[in-house]
């Protein structure tokens, strides 16, 4: 299992690697967030290389969690592979929604799956952290996103407003 983890965690920095060279190419102020990403992404995975190499992660190859999940009544299971497959769907359904829609969709999506019962709170949690998101790309981290109408909209409006 040491191996496994090991060559899991080098993977994941070199993918990391290639993702944060890519950086390069676009504008200074767009770099921070890729690179910052990469950087932690790197540090965290070196330091779960060293407790493996300590010893001190060394789980049984089956966890109490995912023991009692696998084993967890056919409804709840369900629940969590629906949950897999909105974030999957999300995917699909971001270059062609925009990334607002989308997000509050699966946001939203995902409250009810894991269990919140007020859907309106879960609906406008998630609209909510969707716009803010999308104007803090948009506008502070300068990061491209899948736009649709309502992003288009939302961008336009945003920088009516500050000229």
């Amino acid at each position: 299992m040491l191996y496994f983890n090991l060559i899991s965690l080098l993977l994941i920095v070199a993918w990391t690697a290639v993702l944060g060279s890519q950086a390069g190419d676009i504008a200074v102020s767009a770099r921070v967030y890729p690179l910052t990403v990469a950087a932690l992404v790197t540090v965290c995975a070196l330091v779960i290389a060293a407790q493996e190499f300590a010893g001190r992660a060394a789980t049984e190859p089956l966890d109490g969690k995912l023991r009692r999940m696998l084993g967890a009544p056919g409804s709840v299971r369900i629940r969590g592979t629906a949950f897999v497959a909105t974030w999957l769907l999300y995917t699909a359904a971001l270059p062609l929604t925009g990334f607002v829609v989308a997000t509050t969709a699966a946001l939203a999506v995902s409250f009810w799956l894991l269990g919140v019962r007020r859907i309106v709170v879960g609906f406008f949690g998630a609209l909510a952290f969707s716009v803010v998101f999308s104007v803090l790309f948009a506008t502070v981290l300068y990061i491209p996103i899948p736009s649709g109408v309502v992003d288009q909209t939302l961008i336009e409006t945003i920088y009516a407003l500050r000229h």
